[in-house]
């Protein structure tokens, strides 16, 4: 991948003054929030239960995109697309999120949001959830058996590195063990109705580096981590802010920040801190939801105390959507996370992968506070920010980017726009979306037992065919199949899934 900068950059980023590189080229802050519902945040759903006044305020100084997609239902594939620009179902694993002890996902050399950033001189960092697989080998023992990590296997005295690879120059995450090496109970999990019994075991790792050697799991609290990393955020922001050298965080001095900021939230276990407990009107899932609230708050408030706000292109999204119970809250509270689609995490349908997604950039945004219902793949960021700082992409990566600068930015053009998006479920089913048309190529949509009274409610039109079809504007709650209807239609969208599968690209620079 050959980055290209222009020549009146590379004099800004060599002569000219902190004030000056701040205008000119901006810091970056991607908020990717854990199984987040469209209808948890209250800008996207007025009728949502959940208030959500600092998400609100991002969407106020920014725009509100409201046809967004995770390029999975899934977060550990969707992860990989967002930092990656492609599909990760054009890997070798078509389904499911690595298993705890596999090898980095992401293969050295590819290019992503961080390594493209580092290479044009940004400080960059990773804090949060990881989800994509780390580098055991460099720590194995010679008596390591497989994929194991216990300290068996696993020398917890060398560094085992996840963002590293790919471009973060300081990472503070926490890998999931599984419950094969430790279960954990939160009282969470005795509330009715919760998809998962028990956690598995996760532990701190800053830089490679186990917090106090060998994991200690019964030390790790889940409460505890996020409070820990919305901090460390907020810490990072302001030692970036000052643009000098930092060896705690790996700062170069005058430098722009990339921030990945990836909570654990509202991912179960639902563990909101004590000041958040009973602030929602959604039980413990409702108060973790306002926990994510008051962190980006949090984050705009260090921006504004550091008088960055105006100059930081900050990205707010969620890896996929809600978990299977948010049927449990339609019933109990009256609270619809997916608002008004059909279907949930894992799923095909439209609420297992459309998601809020909002862009903030004061500084350059002209129609702030506005709604875009252009089609959005959150694969679709790196070519944004590659167009907007002018970084030349070729086809050895990114994939399935494209550029919607056009849409946040007056005055730029694009060459390519998105006019379809691909589909992929927890189980590697594939769907497409072209125009107001999805295919769904599969029997059925779903990957969770759907309840018979929401269909009911909806309005579902049961049938045995082998695939879905529907189309969104007559159809948003995809309650009934097209496809005896509509075979031609149905035919040409499989034969487009089919080529854009083939060619291993949706685009071509």
């Amino acid at each position: 991948m050959k980055l290209v900068l222009p020549l009146c950059l590379l004099m800004l980023l060599s002569c000219t003054t902190k004030k000056q590189i701040k205008k000119s080229i901006p810091n970056i802050i991607i908020i990717y929030a854990d199984d987040l519902g469209y209808g948890d945040v209250s800008c996207y759903n007025k009728q949502s239960k959940i208030s959500t006044p600092n998400i609100d305020k991002l969407a106020k100084n920014g725009i509100m995109f409201t046809d967004a997609h995770a390029p999975s239902g899934i977060c550990s594939p969707s992860r990989y697309g967002i930092l990656t620009g492609r599909y990760s179902w054009r890997t070798s694993r078509k389904r499911g999120n690595p298993k705890p002890g596999e090898q980095p996902w992401i293969n050295q050399g590819r290019l992503t949001i961080a390594s493209m950033l580092r290479d044009y001189g940004y400080n960059t960092a990773v804090i949060g959830k990881w989800g994509l697989g780390s580098d055991w080998k460099a720590a194995a023992k010679l008596t390591r058996d497989g994929i194991d990590i216990s300290a068996n296997g696993i020398d917890y005295n060398k560094p085992i590195y996840s963002g590293k690879p790919v471009g973060f120059k300081h990472e503070e995450v926490h890998l999931w063990y599984g419950q094969k090496y430790y279960k954990r109970k939160y009282p969470c999990h005795d509330v009715p109705g919760t998809k998962e019994h028990s956690d598995g075991g996760r532990w701190y790792f800053e830089n490679g580096m186990s917090k106090n050697g060998d994991p200690q799991f019964d030390q790790f609290d889940m409460e505890e981590a996020q409070m820990h990393y919305i901090a460390r955020s907020v810490d990072y922001i302001n030692a970036a802010a000052k643009s000098t050298k930092s060896s705690e965080y790996n700062l170069k001095k005058d430098a722009p920040f990339f921030l990945y900021y990836a909570p654990h939230i509202p991912h179960y276990p639902h563990v909101p801190a004590k000041q958040f407990q009973r602030t929602s009107g959604v039980g413990l899932y409702g108060d973790f939801v306002k926990e994510l609230d008051w962190a980006v708050g949090e984050i705009i408030a260090a921006l504004e105390k550091n008088n960055i706000l105006d100059e930081t292109l900050i990205i707010f999204a969620s890896d996929n959507g809600p978990e299977s119970q948010t049927f449990g809250y339609i019933k109990e509270y009256g609270h619809y996370a997916t608002k008004d689609f059909r279907g949930v995490k894992r799923d095909l349908w439209q609420g297992g992968h459309t998601t809020p997604f909002i862009v903030s950039y004061p500084n350059k945004i002209t129609k702030t506070g506005t709604q875009s219902n252009r089609l959005i793949s959150q694969t679709d960021i790196l070519s944004t920010i590659a167009d907007y700082l002018d970084i030349k992409l070729d086809n050895n990566g990114a994939e399935d980017s494209y550029s919607f600068l056009d849409e946040i930015i007056e005055g730029y053009e694009v060459t390519n726009k998105r006019e379809v998006a691909i589909h992929h479920s927890s189980r590697g089913k594939l769907a497409i979306r072209q125009g107001d048309w999805v295919f769904i190529n599969s029997k059925e949509g779903r990957e969770n037992e759907e309840p018979d009274w929401f269909k009911e409610q909806i309005g579902v039109v049961p049938h045995n065919e082998d695939f879905e079809l529907f189309n969104l504007e007559k159809d948003e709650q995809q309650t009934k199949n097209l496809i005896t209807e509509y075979p031609e239609k149905a035919e040409a969208l499989k034969k487009l899934l089919e080529k854009y599968i083939e060619e291993e690209r949706t685009i071509i620079r």
